[in-house]
């Protein structure tokens, strides 16, 4: 797909209400693309939708149903799409052997079965209108490597997710290509926005009561802090991405270094052979 020239290309992101999703379809309206927002948060969807003149509707991607039905409608109402951001996801911390069976199913529901559902639903209308498409899935520096400076944040099964999502990317990737679908996987570091909080919320809805887990150790503040980079760079680093045709597309130059350090230990694994 050609995102050189995106004039009344449709483009449905997930996760739209705000942070990484919300500029992206930000982005995309500006470059003239028509933009379908889709998250779980119902009022700050529909303000932030109208900000940037966007069709929305309320869904939760972990309910696989509502999922199929909210792209069924959007392509109904408002398609058809070129580009799928399958981009909402959530976080918890807590110590790996420490989450229960139910917490790391919820976080699988979101980050891993939620893309896959997304992206299955809109694979099925590109194949019924015999178009071409694309994939953008948002994974993380997690789906690359296990970054030093964010191992004291705890998130362990957020990073078992994020992997997957490359995963499923990758597969994808092979899978499509005869239908002139392409995949990419955005890798984005940190990035300010409201995931946490969003996260907590969600938990709530879908576990009720279950138990807070323990609070993860601090993170080293001043090292995120210099990773730490704006949702308009991620967005932007993601057009920059598809529009140069990469699969993988990192938003944050240390990220290389991280991968670096996984790359060497697995040369150094087969030197030993």
């Amino acid at each position: 797909m050609d995102f050189t020239n995106l004039d009344d290309r449709g483009v449905l992101v997930t996760g739209g209400a705000g942070g990484i999703g919300l500029a992206l379809g930000r982005l995309f309206r500006e470059a003239g693309a028509r933009v379908f927002l889709v998250d779980r948060d119902a009022e700050r969807l529909a303000a932030n939708a109208a900000e940037i003149q966007a069709e929305s509707a309320v869904c939760d991607v972990a309910d696989p149903s509502a999922v199929k039905a909210v792209i069924d409608a959007a392509w109904q109402s408002c398609g058809p799409f070129d580009l799928l951001c399958a981009n909402a996801g959530v976080v918890r911390s807590a110590p790996l052997l420490e989450v229960s069976r139910e917490e790391a199913e919820w976080q699988f529901a979101v980050n891993v079965w939620g893309v896959l559902d997304c992206c299955r639903a809109f694979v099925d209308h590109l194949r019924s209108d015999g178009r071409p498409g694309h994939l953008l899935l948002t994974g993380s520096e997690a789906s690359l490597s296990h970054p030093a400076f964010v191992r004291p944040m705890q998130v362990g099964v957020y990073h078992m997710t994020k992997h997957a999502v490359l995963s499923i990317g990758d597969t994808l990737r092979g899978e499509l290509a005869s239908y002139g679908i392409g995949v990419s996987v955005l890798c984005p570091g940190p990035t300010p926005t409201d995931l946490s909080r969003n996260s907590e919320s969600a938990r709530v809805a879908h576990l009720g009561g279950a138990p807070t887990l323990r609070a993860p150790a601090s993170a080293d503040e001043e090292a995120v802090a210099a990773r730490t980079r704006e949702v308009e760079e991620v967005a932007e680093a993601a057009l920059a991405g598809l529009r140069r045709g990469l699969f993988v597309i990192p938003t944050h130059p240390h990220i290389r270094e991280d991968v670096a350090v996984r790359y060497r230990e697995i040369e150094e694994a087969f030197e030993g052979l």
